[in-house]
C-alpha cells in the first residue's frame, strides 16, 4: 500500500495522504513520496490543478513520532534531517508551482499537517476541523513552513491596532481570529459535518 496515492484525472492531480492507521502522520517514506509528487505536479504539463486530502478521519496528524522514536538514538538527528529535507522541498515546490493547489482538510491537521494546509492556494475544511501547531507540545520549534505562512495568514486579517493592549483590542483580535477560522472553515457539509 502506498503512503501517498497520486492519480491524474481530467488534468487534476489527486494526492491522498494514505496512512489512516497512523493519522496520516509524516514518516520518511511519506516525506519522500510528497517530494516526488511535488516534482511530478510541477513538471507535468498535463497537471492543471492539484487536490490534496487525507484518507480516513484525519487530514494529517503531523510528524510520525512513533517512527522517529524507533530510530537508534545515534541515527535520529540524521533521520529527522532527511524527513524535513524531503518535506520542505515538497512544500516549496507545491507553494511555487504554476498549478493551483487545493487542500481539502478532512478531520484535524496538526504540526506538519497544519503546514500542508497553509500552503494551499485554496484550503477547504469542515466546521469541526481543528488546526494545531503541535510542535511546542513535544519541545520542538515549528517547521514545515508554518512559522512563515501562519503569520502571513493572520497578518492579512488582523486589525491594524491589535498590538495595542486594551480590552477593545482583545475583542478585535478575537474577532480577527474568528474571521480567519471562518475563512478556512466555511464549507459546512462538504466533509460530512452535521
Amino acid at each position: 500500500m502506498s503512503v501517498l496515492t497520486v492519480e491524474i484525472r481530467n488534468n487534476v492531480a489527486h494526492l491522498t495522504l494514505n496512512r489512516p492507521e497512523a493519522a496520516n502522520a509524516l514518516n520518511l517514506e511519506m516525506a519522500q513520496a510528497l517530494e516526488e509528487a511535488s516534482l511530478k505536479c510541477e513538471e507535468d504539463p498535463n497537471v492543471r490543478a492539484v487536490l490534496m486530502t487525507g484518507a480516513g478521519k484525519l487530514f494529517c496528524g503531523g510528524g510520525d513520532l512513533k517512527s522517529f522514536a524507533a530510530q537508534p538514538a545515534a541515527e535520529l538527528p540524521g533521520h529527522l534531517k532527511k524527513v524535513t529535507m524531503y518535506l520542505h522541498t515538497a512544500i516549496q515546490r507545491f507553494a511555487r508551482m504554476k498549478a493551483p493547489l487545493v487542500i481539502a482538510v478532512n478531520g484535524n491537521a496538526g504540526g506538519a499537517g497544519l503546514s500542508l494546509a497553509l500552503i494551499g492556494d485554496i484550503t477547504l475544511a469542515g466546521e469541526s476541523t481543528r488546526f494545531t501547531v503541535a510542535y511546542t507540545r513535544i519541545g520542538l520549534t515549528p517547521d514545515g513552513s508554518s512559522s512563515y505562512y501562519l503569520p502571513l495568514y493572520f497578518a492579512a486579517r488582523l486589525p491594524r491596532n491589535a498590538a495595542i493592549p486594551s480590552r477593545a483590542s482583545a475583542v478585535r483580535l478575537k474577532s480577527a481570529i474568528t474571521a480567519v477560522s471562518i475563512s478556512i472553515c466555511s464549507c459546512k457539509g462538504l466533509f460530512g459535518d452535521a
